[in-house]
């Protein structure tokens, strides 16, 4: 009976151990997408802006908005 109480006491904690790097883990990610992927969007679209002005620069400044896609959501894949 004791053995049985120390196994769910254990599971018990490994489960919410594992809980707590579930959230830091999303919390970190969220972080690092605000602090460094949000701005490097930003600026890539604005490059983008002003490359699609250009006639010649048309291909690059939507090649331009396709990595700001990325950025923003790296999981989610292109179909062209």
């Amino acid at each position: 009976m004791i053995t049985l109480m120390v196994l769910a006491v254990l599971f018990i904690v490994f489960l919410v151990l594992g809980l707590c790097f579930q959230v830091v883990g999303g919390v970190l990610k969220l972080f690092f997408k605000l602090m460094f992927c949000l701005p490097c969007a930003i600026l890539c679209a604005a490059v983008g802006a002003v490359l699609c002005c250009t006639l010649i620069f048309i291909p690059l400044g939507i090649g331009c908005f396709k990595l700001v896609g990325f950025l923003l959501n790296p999981f989610r894949f292109c179909v062209v």
